[in-house]
């Protein structure tokens, strides 16, 4: 083989490998996921109720999570800001929480944001995790962004 051809064949293999090893690296990163899910909204009496499913696959427990989430009418007015506590969130485990919006009618809430993190503590956490590792969606006709 002639220096030109083993240049090639060396430059091959390298380019080989990363193609190969650059799938591993994308899914290690995509399943470290906060998601959190709007899967219903609920007019109870005069509060609209909102539920969530959270979902810690972070490979870190989070001891506490505190969302800012601004709710926004049908105009896109900002009607509500407000502190959704999510408490602990167990790494590999799946959490139910609801929130209640007291003298809220449901209809009148047409978009959430999660603005970001008021608190986002656990062991071997730097605080960023609730927000960096965070995927929304919603199984409701409410939209909700992050």
């Amino acid at each position: 083989m002639t220096i030109v051809g083993s240049r090639f064949a060396f430059r091959a293999i390298v380019l080989g490998l990363a193609i190969v090893a650059s799938p591993a690296r994308s899914e290690d990163s995509a399943q470290a996921r906060l998601s959190l899910d709007l899967n219903a909204v609920e007019q109870i009496d005069q509060a609209c109720r909102l539920v969530f499913v959270a979902s810690n696959a972070t490979g870190k427990s989070i001891g506490e999570m505190t969302l800012e989430t601004v709710l926004f009418d049908g105009g896109g007015k900002v009607t509500r800001f407000t502190l959704f506590d999510f408490k602990d969130l167990p790494e590999g485990k799946t959490r139910v929480r609801q929130f209640d919006l007291p003298d809220t009618q449901c209809t009148a809430v047409s978009r959430i944001l999660i603005n970001g993190a008021a608190s986002c503590t656990g062991e071997s956490l730097n605080g960023t995790e609730c927000i960096d590792q965070l995927d929304v969606k919603s199984s409701t006709s409410t939209e909700i962004a992050g």
